[in-house]
């Protein structure tokens, strides 16, 4: 056996690494009080890592960006209560994430169903995820089949809500998407 065979050898083979198992925690701060959406989204360290914006002057979408101000997901509202996301400032087809329709809504519960193309349609009985909660509570349970996927609710000290619906808290469970999943709860807080 000579060195090059040696070093082979010797290398050991890589350890397969294991999805993250802790889920994350954001905490979203509504930036202003009234019809406004403009929120800031901060981390478990209270570093930014998202912003929610109008998405143009009208006021008719929403835009997720980065901590750098990149537009992620812009999410914008068509007939029939319908609203579609797409990757970036796109509004064509070909750059949807997810359409999402409220199924249900009175003043204490919303029910809202996300369609993701092209394994599911309005007409498909069973959506990708569920959203259910209360918008004005800020309460919100993603559902994906039989899993919870994520949930955000008002923060709790010493076992009493503090009650200001100006923040609250997300927690995403792990292997799921960050991105998607704030770009849907940035749509059923929308209150339109």
């Amino acid at each position: 056996m000579d060195q090059t065979e040696a070093a082979v050898a010797a290398v050991p083979p890589p350890v397969p690494t294991a999805a993250p198992v802790v889920p994350v925690d954001l905490t979203v701060i509504k930036k202003r009080l009234g019809g406004g959406g403009d929120m800031a989204v901060h981390d478990s360290s209270g570093s930014l890592a998202f912003r929610v914006t109008a998405a143009d002057a009208g006021g008719r979408g929403r835009a997720l960006l980065d901590a750098s101000c990149s537009t992620l997901v812009t999410a914008r509202s068509s007939e029939g209560g319908v609203w579609q996301a797409f990757r970036g400032v796109s509004s064509e087809q070909k750059d949807i994430i997810f359409s999402a329709k409220v199924m249900s809504a009175s003043s204490k519960r919303k029910e809202v169903h996300v369609l993701v193309p092209p394994r599911s349609s309005f007409e498909d009985p069973k959506p990708s995820y569920i959203l259910v909660g209360n918008p004005f509570q800020r309460a919100c349970t993603v559902i994906n089949g039989n899993s919870i996927v994520a949930q955000a609710n008002l923060p709790y000290k010493l076992n009493k809500p503090v009650y200001s619906r100006r923040k609250f808290r997300v927690t995403i469970y792990p292997g799921n998407d960050n991105i998607l999943i704030m770009a849907m709860i940035m749509t059923f807080l929308v209150q339109k």
